[in-house]
């Protein structure tokens, strides 16, 4: 909280025409100094908001909630932090912000069926829920189930989809951007930005595979790289190790329905995956070696693998010697491949 710091700006005028008088008025005007002079101090402490009071009962709420989570003491306690954060030392700002986010978990885990399926709109077998089935469920709801789906929003609690026709609900992101971030340091406050800024609603990987573009994977990756280079201090930074972690083994190796490396007939990678590793390539970033040498072994292997005779397509189901031979050289090629990839990717460097 700012304090208000007045000046006040005193002007005296002495006229003076007996000693005695004068003698008189200074000394009177000493008197009212010493009262504005007091007067001013009082007003400026009462400007100068004191922690309130019910901000010391933070931590007292946190415990509670940790052992229940209790949606209406949730939702005043983010209000109240919005009021005291300022007030509170930074060490103390980051316990709460990682207390909070395992009481969200903790909501969100024990939460009962009727709530999964209002907050998912869906119904008990997967299928969708219609206005009016929900309209229904609403009815079955406890009291204190109805506080939480009617107030889902001031809680911040936002429906996610993590493929396969499946939802959840989460924490949204928006929460530490809003009631944290404005407290913390300027890295936090860029960090819990970018984390917005990927939230989608749902996974970046779904059904088995990429559901965002190669190139996205990348900018990402850049992204957490120079974070991780701009700010090597920063309170997060565990998380971002994650990050570009798991945006590494994205982009070089893909998922299983969006590989990277697909060995078909005459190539071995994917061409947006390629192209995407050629932008970390040319970037000066912990990844930009690994991806130099991942093109260059793609970009010599390929030519050797297209050169290397083909089983036949025509009779797929044909175990003649020869293409029994012909199959096991190529096989064996990629896995020489895939193990040189793994070894390339050892080399990280965050």
């Amino acid at each position: 909280m700012k304090a208000l710091k007045q000046h006040l700006s005193l002007t005296t005028l002495c006229l003076c025409t007996l000693f005695s008088a004068c003698q008189k008025h200074d000394n009177n005007q000493t008197i009212e100094t010493t009262k504005a002079a007091s007067k001013a101090t009082q007003t400026s402490r009462a400007e100068i908001p004191a922690l309130p009071q019910d901000c010391n009962e933070i931590d007292k709420s946190i415990k509670k909630l940790e052992k229940t989570v209790i949606v209406e003491d949730l939702n005043d306690l983010n209000q109240l932090l919005k009021k005291c954060l300022a007030s509170t030392p930074l060490k103390i700002r980051y316990q709460w912000q990682a207390k909070i986010e395992s009481i969200y978990q903790k909501l969100i885990a024990d939460a009962s069926p009727e709530v999964f399926q209002y907050m998912t709109d869906t119904l008990a077998d997967g299928q969708s829920m219609t206005a009016q089935q929900k309209q229904e469920l609403y009815k079955k709801l406890k009291p204190r189930e109805k506080y939480l789906v009617d107030h889902a929003k001031d809680l911040y609690l936002a429906k996610f989809y993590i493929g396969e026709g499946e939802y959840t609900f989460v924490q949204h992101p928006q929460y530490d951007l809003d009631i944290f971030a404005p407290y913390l340091e300027k890295s936090d406050q860029v960090y819990f930005k970018q984390i917005r800024k990927e939230y989608t609603g749902a996974n970046y990987i779904m059904d088995a595979g990429l559901a965002i573009s190669f190139d996205e994977v990348a900018n990402r990756l850049l992204y957490w790289e120079k974070f991780n280079k701009d700010y090597p201090n920063n309170h997060f930074k565990p998380q971002v190790v994650e990050n570009i972690e798991q945006y590494r083994s994205a982009l070089f190796q893909g998922e299983d329905n969006t590989r990277t490396l697909w060995f078909d007939d005459d190539k071995i990678a994917d061409e947006q995956a390629i192209k995407a590793i050629e932008k970390i390539a040319k970037s000066k970033t912990a990844s930009s070696q690994i991806a130099q040498k991942f093109v260059n072994l793609i970009n010599t292997s390929e030519t050797l693998w297209q050169q290397m005779p083909k089983p036949s397509r025509q009779y797929p189901e044909d175990n003649s010697p020869e293409q029994q031979e012909i199959r096991a050289q190529r096989e064996a090629f990629e896995q020489k491949i895939r193990k040189s990839v793994e070894e390339i990717l050892a080399q990280k460097n965050n």
